[in-house]
Protein backbone atom coordinates (compact mmCIF):
# COMPACT_ATOMS: atom_id res chain seq x y z
CA UNK A 1 0.00 0.00 0.00
CA UNK A 2 0.83 3.34 -0.77
CA UNK A 3 0.72 6.42 1.82
CA UNK A 4 -0.36 9.53 0.95
CA UNK A 5 1.42 12.51 1.24
CA UNK A 6 -0.55 13.89 4.15
CA UNK A 7 0.35 14.18 8.15
CA UNK A 8 -2.25 10.86 9.61
CA UNK A 9 -3.41 10.66 13.16
CA UNK A 10 -0.44 9.21 15.92
CA UNK A 11 -0.54 5.64 16.56
CA UNK A 12 0.37 5.38 20.25
CA UNK A 13 3.09 2.99 21.01
CA UNK A 14 4.53 2.90 17.37
CA UNK A 15 7.86 3.45 16.43
CA UNK A 16 10.07 3.83 13.29
CA UNK A 17 13.87 2.72 13.03
CA UNK A 18 16.13 5.08 10.69
CA UNK A 19 19.52 3.91 10.91
CA UNK A 20 22.98 5.04 8.95
CA UNK A 21 26.42 5.61 9.57
CA UNK A 22 25.02 9.07 9.57
CA UNK A 23 28.86 10.99 8.84
CA UNK A 24 27.43 13.40 8.73
CA UNK A 25 23.75 13.25 9.48
CA UNK A 26 22.22 15.43 6.74
CA UNK A 27 19.17 17.23 5.20
CA UNK A 28 18.39 13.78 3.19
CA UNK A 29 18.16 11.50 6.52
CA UNK A 30 15.73 14.62 8.16
CA UNK A 31 13.35 14.70 5.62
CA UNK A 32 12.73 11.39 5.27
CA UNK A 33 12.46 10.86 8.88
CA UNK A 34 9.68 13.71 9.30
CA UNK A 35 7.99 12.23 5.97
CA UNK A 36 8.18 8.93 7.89
CA UNK A 37 6.82 10.13 11.29
CA UNK A 38 4.00 12.88 9.47
CA UNK A 39 3.05 10.07 6.72
CA UNK A 40 2.85 7.22 8.78
CA UNK A 41 1.68 8.25 12.32
CA UNK A 42 4.57 7.15 13.86
CA UNK A 43 5.02 8.14 17.84
CA UNK A 44 8.50 7.92 17.93
CA UNK A 45 11.45 8.04 15.32
CA UNK A 46 14.37 6.56 16.82
CA UNK A 47 17.80 8.11 14.27
CA UNK A 48 20.38 5.29 15.08
CA UNK A 49 23.98 5.72 14.12
CA UNK A 50 25.64 2.17 12.99
CA UNK A 51 28.81 1.31 15.56
CA UNK A 52 32.56 1.91 13.52
CA UNK A 53 31.39 0.52 10.16
CA UNK A 54 33.79 -2.52 9.20
CA UNK A 55 34.39 -1.14 5.90
CA UNK A 56 36.17 2.05 7.15
CA UNK A 57 38.82 0.61 9.08
CA UNK A 58 42.27 1.70 7.67
CA UNK A 59 40.86 5.31 7.01
CA UNK A 60 39.46 8.35 9.11
CA UNK A 61 35.77 8.42 10.03
CA UNK A 62 34.17 10.29 13.19
CA UNK A 63 34.22 8.90 16.54
CA UNK A 64 30.42 7.62 17.61
CA UNK A 65 30.15 10.39 20.28
CA UNK A 66 30.34 13.07 17.22
CA UNK A 67 28.21 11.51 14.93
CA UNK A 68 25.62 10.99 17.10
CA UNK A 69 26.09 14.76 18.49
CA UNK A 70 25.53 15.38 15.04
CA UNK A 71 22.70 13.49 14.99
CA UNK A 72 21.17 15.36 18.23
CA UNK A 73 22.27 18.48 16.87
CA UNK A 74 20.45 17.92 13.48
CA UNK A 75 17.27 17.14 15.31
CA UNK A 76 16.79 19.80 17.73
CA UNK A 77 13.62 20.84 18.22
CA UNK A 78 12.38 17.88 15.99
CA UNK A 79 8.58 16.48 17.84
CA UNK A 80 8.54 12.64 17.99
CA UNK A 81 13.07 12.36 16.49
CA UNK A 82 15.01 10.86 18.95
CA UNK A 83 18.41 9.55 18.53
CA UNK A 84 19.49 6.40 19.81
CA UNK A 85 22.72 4.69 21.32
CA UNK A 86 21.62 1.03 20.98
CA UNK A 87 24.24 -0.07 18.06
CA UNK A 88 26.66 2.57 20.17
CA UNK A 89 26.46 0.54 23.04
CA UNK A 90 26.47 -3.18 21.55
CA UNK A 91 29.55 -4.71 20.41
CA UNK A 92 29.93 -6.72 17.08
CA UNK A 93 28.53 -5.55 13.39
CA UNK A 94 25.34 -3.26 13.80
CA UNK A 95 22.82 -5.59 11.87
CA UNK A 96 19.21 -4.12 11.21
CA UNK A 97 17.98 -7.11 12.55
CA UNK A 98 19.63 -7.46 15.68
CA UNK A 99 18.47 -4.09 16.45
CA UNK A 100 15.13 -4.64 15.61
CA UNK A 101 14.71 -8.08 17.59
CA UNK A 102 16.28 -5.79 20.06
CA UNK A 103 13.87 -2.90 20.17
CA UNK A 104 11.06 -5.59 20.05
CA UNK A 105 12.30 -7.44 23.52
CA UNK A 106 12.37 -4.07 25.39
CA UNK A 107 8.48 -3.52 24.16
CA UNK A 108 7.46 -7.04 25.27
CA UNK A 109 9.15 -6.21 28.63
CA UNK A 110 7.58 -3.38 29.36
CA UNK A 111 4.27 -5.20 28.23
CA UNK A 112 3.72 -3.67 25.07
CA UNK A 113 3.06 -5.77 21.94
CA UNK A 114 6.32 -4.07 19.59
CA UNK A 115 4.70 -1.91 16.54
CA UNK A 116 8.13 -1.16 14.57
CA UNK A 117 8.78 0.35 11.24
CA UNK A 118 12.16 0.33 9.65
CA UNK A 119 12.32 3.75 7.25
CA UNK A 120 14.33 3.19 4.04
CA UNK A 121 14.80 5.01 0.86
CA UNK A 122 13.98 2.93 -2.22
CA UNK A 123 17.49 3.18 -3.23
CA UNK A 124 18.45 1.24 0.46
CA UNK A 125 15.25 -1.56 -0.29
CA UNK A 126 16.63 -2.25 -3.83
CA UNK A 127 19.40 -4.16 -1.27
CA UNK A 128 17.27 -5.52 1.45
CA UNK A 129 17.22 -9.12 -0.16
CA UNK A 130 21.23 -9.16 1.02
CA UNK A 131 20.70 -7.84 4.05
CA UNK A 132 21.04 -10.29 7.15
CA UNK A 133 17.97 -12.54 8.12
CA UNK A 134 15.76 -10.13 5.82
CA UNK A 135 12.37 -12.17 6.28
CA UNK A 136 12.99 -12.66 9.83
CA UNK A 137 13.95 -8.73 9.78
CA UNK A 138 9.97 -8.32 8.10
CA UNK A 139 8.62 -11.05 10.17
CA UNK A 140 10.03 -8.69 13.69
CA UNK A 141 8.65 -4.98 11.38
CA UNK A 142 7.15 -3.33 8.71
CA UNK A 143 9.73 -1.99 5.84
CA UNK A 144 8.37 1.65 5.01
CA UNK A 145 10.02 2.66 2.02
CA UNK A 146 10.13 6.11 0.40
CA UNK A 147 11.59 6.44 -3.23
CA UNK A 148 14.65 9.32 -3.46
CA UNK A 149 16.06 11.12 -6.10
CA UNK A 150 16.92 9.10 -8.90
CA UNK A 151 15.24 5.90 -7.69
CA UNK A 152 12.10 5.61 -7.91
CA UNK A 153 10.20 3.09 -5.12
CA UNK A 154 9.54 -0.35 -5.68
CA UNK A 155 5.91 -1.58 -7.59
CA UNK A 156 4.13 -4.22 -6.01
CA UNK A 157 5.10 -7.21 -8.88
CA UNK A 158 8.62 -6.74 -7.55
CA UNK A 159 7.72 -6.82 -3.79
CA UNK A 160 5.74 -9.76 -4.51
CA UNK A 161 8.54 -11.60 -6.38
CA UNK A 162 11.10 -10.88 -3.95
CA UNK A 163 9.36 -11.22 -0.86
CA UNK A 164 6.86 -13.59 -1.26
CA UNK A 165 3.93 -13.91 1.29
CA UNK A 166 5.52 -11.15 2.65
CA UNK A 167 3.86 -8.67 0.92
CA UNK A 168 2.04 -6.90 3.76
CA UNK A 169 4.89 -6.14 5.70
CA UNK A 170 6.02 -2.83 3.34
CA UNK A 171 4.57 0.28 2.84
CA UNK A 172 5.20 2.92 0.37
CA UNK A 173 5.10 6.54 1.03
CA UNK A 174 5.83 9.42 -0.30
CA UNK A 175 9.63 11.03 1.24
CA UNK A 176 11.71 14.60 0.42
CA UNK A 177 13.12 14.91 -3.22
CA UNK A 178 16.24 15.58 -1.60
CA UNK A 179 19.42 14.72 -3.71
CA UNK A 180 22.06 14.84 -0.77
CA UNK A 181 24.82 12.40 -0.48
CA UNK A 182 27.19 12.00 2.76
CA UNK A 183 30.70 11.90 0.45
CA UNK A 184 29.22 15.09 -1.55
CA UNK A 185 28.92 16.96 2.17
CA UNK A 186 32.05 16.06 2.92
CA UNK A 187 34.03 16.55 0.37
CA UNK A 188 32.46 20.26 0.42
CA UNK A 189 33.84 20.40 4.06
CA UNK A 190 37.23 19.66 3.76
CA UNK A 191 37.04 22.14 0.77
CA UNK A 192 35.83 25.03 3.08
CA UNK A 193 32.87 25.15 1.02
CA UNK A 194 29.11 26.45 2.37
CA UNK A 195 26.77 23.51 3.75
CA UNK A 196 23.30 25.19 3.67
CA UNK A 197 20.45 23.45 2.14
CA UNK A 198 22.81 20.09 2.48
CA UNK A 199 23.08 19.18 6.47
CA UNK A 200 20.67 20.94 9.15
CA UNK A 201 22.41 23.85 10.53
CA UNK A 202 23.00 22.01 14.09
CA UNK A 203 25.30 19.95 11.94
CA UNK A 204 27.01 22.48 10.03
CA UNK A 205 27.88 23.54 13.40
CA UNK A 206 29.24 20.68 14.81
CA UNK A 207 31.30 20.48 11.58
CA UNK A 208 32.97 23.41 11.63
CA UNK A 209 33.55 23.22 15.61
CA UNK A 210 34.67 20.17 15.60
CA UNK A 211 36.96 20.63 12.23
CA UNK A 212 35.22 17.67 10.61
CA UNK A 213 36.38 16.27 7.46
CA UNK A 214 39.68 17.98 6.64
CA UNK A 215 41.98 17.17 5.30
CA UNK A 216 45.41 18.16 3.12
CA UNK A 217 45.05 19.96 -0.15
CA UNK A 218 46.18 17.02 -2.95
CA UNK A 219 49.89 17.99 -3.81
CA UNK A 220 49.47 16.76 -7.20
CA UNK A 221 46.57 18.23 -9.91
CA UNK A 222 47.13 15.02 -11.75
CA UNK A 223 45.05 12.18 -11.72
CA UNK A 224 46.79 9.19 -9.74
CA UNK A 225 44.38 7.04 -12.95
CA UNK A 226 44.68 8.84 -16.17
CA UNK A 227 42.09 8.28 -18.59
CA UNK A 228 43.27 6.57 -21.64
CA UNK A 229 41.44 5.51 -25.09
CA UNK A 230 38.72 2.94 -24.91
CA UNK A 231 40.14 -0.22 -23.93
CA UNK A 232 41.10 -2.94 -26.68
CA UNK A 233 38.58 -5.98 -26.16
CA UNK A 234 36.05 -3.47 -25.31
CA UNK A 235 33.00 -3.93 -27.59
CA UNK A 236 31.88 -0.93 -29.05
CA UNK A 237 28.50 -2.25 -29.96
CA UNK A 238 27.32 -2.68 -25.62
CA UNK A 239 24.71 -5.33 -27.04
CA UNK A 240 27.73 -7.71 -28.76
CA UNK A 241 27.75 -10.95 -26.93
CA UNK A 242 31.72 -9.75 -25.63
CA UNK A 243 29.81 -7.25 -23.71
CA UNK A 244 28.04 -9.63 -21.76
CA UNK A 245 30.55 -11.91 -20.54
CA UNK A 246 33.51 -10.86 -18.45
CA UNK A 247 36.95 -12.20 -18.47
CA UNK A 248 36.76 -15.12 -16.12
CA UNK A 249 39.10 -13.98 -13.86
CA UNK A 250 37.25 -10.82 -13.60
CA UNK A 251 40.49 -8.82 -14.60
CA UNK A 252 40.27 -6.08 -17.37
CA UNK A 253 39.76 -6.94 -21.09
CA UNK A 254 43.10 -5.01 -21.75
CA UNK A 255 45.38 -5.68 -24.25
CA UNK A 256 49.82 -5.80 -24.34
CA UNK A 257 49.36 -1.83 -24.72
CA UNK A 258 46.29 -1.15 -22.69
CA UNK A 259 48.00 -3.30 -20.21
CA UNK A 260 51.40 -1.08 -20.04
CA UNK A 261 49.72 1.87 -19.30
CA UNK A 262 47.74 0.69 -16.69
CA UNK A 263 50.96 -1.18 -15.12
CA UNK A 264 52.55 2.30 -15.80
CA UNK A 265 49.13 4.45 -13.55
CA UNK A 266 50.39 1.76 -10.58
CA UNK A 267 53.58 2.22 -10.99
CA UNK A 268 52.80 6.28 -10.48
CA UNK A 269 50.40 5.74 -7.80
CA UNK A 270 52.64 3.22 -5.86
CA UNK A 271 55.61 6.09 -6.20
CA UNK A 272 53.34 8.69 -4.24
CA UNK A 273 53.53 9.18 -0.69
CA UNK A 274 51.25 6.67 1.37
CA UNK A 275 49.11 9.73 1.91
CA UNK A 276 48.27 10.39 -1.46
CA UNK A 277 46.30 7.32 -2.04
CA UNK A 278 48.06 3.69 -2.45
CA UNK A 279 46.07 0.93 -3.56
CA UNK A 280 44.25 -0.48 -0.72
CA UNK A 281 43.28 3.16 0.66
CA UNK A 282 42.14 3.95 -2.57
CA UNK A 283 40.18 0.43 -2.51
CA UNK A 284 38.69 1.54 0.71
CA UNK A 285 37.36 4.99 -0.82
CA UNK A 286 35.58 3.00 -3.39
CA UNK A 287 33.84 0.76 -1.08
CA UNK A 288 32.76 4.07 1.00
CA UNK A 289 31.47 5.58 -2.36
CA UNK A 290 29.34 1.92 -3.44
CA UNK A 291 27.89 2.32 -0.18
CA UNK A 292 26.96 5.57 0.09
CA UNK A 293 24.60 4.63 -3.49
CA UNK A 294 23.72 1.56 -1.18
CA UNK A 295 25.48 -1.51 -2.68
CA UNK A 296 25.15 -4.73 -0.80
CA UNK A 297 27.48 -7.26 0.36
CA UNK A 298 30.47 -5.16 -0.76
CA UNK A 299 34.41 -7.11 -0.26
CA UNK A 300 37.41 -5.87 -0.42
CA UNK A 301 40.42 -8.35 -1.79
CA UNK A 302 44.23 -7.44 -1.36
CA UNK A 303 45.12 -9.21 -5.15
CA UNK A 304 49.14 -7.99 -4.18
CA UNK A 305 51.45 -10.50 -5.41
CA UNK A 306 48.95 -12.54 -7.37
CA UNK A 307 48.83 -10.98 -10.54
CA UNK A 308 50.47 -7.81 -12.45
CA UNK A 309 47.35 -6.08 -13.48
CA UNK A 310 45.38 -4.90 -10.40
CA UNK A 311 46.41 -4.54 -6.59
CA UNK A 312 42.91 -5.13 -5.30
CA UNK A 313 39.46 -5.96 -6.54
CA UNK A 314 35.96 -4.07 -4.90
CA UNK A 315 33.13 -6.71 -5.66
CA UNK A 316 29.80 -5.67 -4.76
CA UNK A 317 25.82 -5.74 -5.31
CA UNK A 318 23.37 -3.86 -7.25
CA UNK A 319 19.31 -4.76 -7.03
CA UNK A 320 19.08 -3.34 -9.83
CA UNK A 321 19.96 -1.74 -13.39
CA UNK A 322 19.28 1.38 -12.51
CA UNK A 323 21.13 0.75 -9.25
CA UNK A 324 24.25 -1.16 -11.14
CA UNK A 325 24.36 2.26 -13.47
CA UNK A 326 24.21 4.57 -9.91
CA UNK A 327 26.50 2.66 -7.72
CA UNK A 328 29.10 2.80 -11.15
CA UNK A 329 28.67 6.60 -12.03
CA UNK A 330 28.81 7.16 -7.78
CA UNK A 331 31.92 5.40 -7.65
CA UNK A 332 33.55 7.36 -10.94
CA UNK A 333 32.39 10.99 -10.30
CA UNK A 334 33.46 10.14 -6.37
CA UNK A 335 37.11 9.30 -7.31
CA UNK A 336 36.85 12.09 -9.90
CA UNK A 337 36.07 14.30 -7.34
CA UNK A 338 39.78 13.76 -5.90
CA UNK A 339 41.40 13.61 -9.03
CA UNK A 340 41.28 9.61 -9.42
CA UNK A 341 39.93 9.06 -12.93
CA UNK A 342 39.18 5.69 -14.03
CA UNK A 343 40.79 3.82 -17.05
CA UNK A 344 37.81 2.58 -18.60
CA UNK A 345 34.69 0.88 -17.79
CA UNK A 346 33.54 -2.16 -19.47
CA UNK A 347 29.82 -4.17 -19.42
CA UNK A 348 26.48 -2.47 -19.33
CA UNK A 349 23.94 -2.95 -16.61
CA UNK A 350 21.46 -4.36 -18.49
CA UNK A 351 23.90 -7.54 -19.08
CA UNK A 352 24.20 -7.19 -15.59
CA UNK A 353 27.30 -6.49 -14.85
CA UNK A 354 29.54 -3.50 -14.65
CA UNK A 355 33.56 -2.97 -14.17
CA UNK A 356 35.47 0.36 -13.82
CA UNK A 357 39.11 -0.02 -14.12
CA UNK A 358 41.18 2.48 -12.54
CA UNK A 359 44.22 0.63 -12.99
CA UNK A 360 45.78 -0.30 -9.30
CA UNK A 361 41.78 -0.87 -8.23
CA UNK A 362 39.28 -2.88 -10.28
CA UNK A 363 35.55 -2.29 -9.21
CA UNK A 364 32.70 -5.06 -10.15
CA UNK A 365 29.31 -4.75 -9.54
CA UNK A 366 26.71 -7.42 -10.25
CA UNK A 367 23.15 -8.68 -10.02
CA UNK A 368 23.09 -10.96 -7.20
CA UNK A 369 22.52 -13.95 -9.88
CA UNK A 370 25.25 -12.96 -11.68
CA UNK A 371 27.79 -12.61 -8.99
CA UNK A 372 27.15 -15.76 -7.39
CA UNK A 373 27.86 -17.22 -11.86
CA UNK A 374 31.09 -15.54 -11.94
CA UNK A 375 32.11 -16.18 -8.39
CA UNK A 376 35.17 -13.92 -8.07
CA UNK A 377 35.28 -14.27 -4.71
CA UNK A 378 35.97 -18.08 -5.59
CA UNK A 379 38.36 -17.80 -8.15
CA UNK A 380 40.61 -15.50 -5.97
CA UNK A 381 40.23 -17.64 -2.91
CA UNK A 382 43.79 -16.87 -2.49
CA UNK A 383 43.44 -13.30 -2.25
CA UNK A 384 43.29 -11.77 1.33
CA UNK A 385 39.74 -10.12 2.02
CA UNK A 386 40.53 -6.97 3.71
CA UNK A 387 37.19 -5.79 3.95
CA UNK A 388 33.13 -6.89 3.83
CA UNK A 389 30.17 -5.32 4.49
CA UNK A 390 26.74 -6.56 4.11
Amino acid sequence: MTAKARAVPVRPGSIGILGGTFDPFHDGHLGLARAARDQLGLERILLVPAAAPPHKQGRPISPAAVRLAMVEAGIAGEPRLEASRIELDRAGPSWTVDTVAALADEERAAGREPDLTVILSAESFAGLASWQEPLRLLDLARVAVAPRAGHLAPDAASIAATFPGREDRIVLFDGPRVDVSASDVRLRAAASRSLAGLVPPGVAEVIAADRLYRQPEPQEDEPIVTDSAPLAGTPADPTSATAHAPRPDGLPSRDAAAAAAAAAAVAVAAALPASERPPLDMARRIVELAEDKKAADIILLDLTGLTTLADAFVICSGGSERQLDAIADGVIEGMRAEKVRPIGREGTASSHWVLVDFGAVVVHIFTPPEREYYSLEKHWAEARTVLRVQ
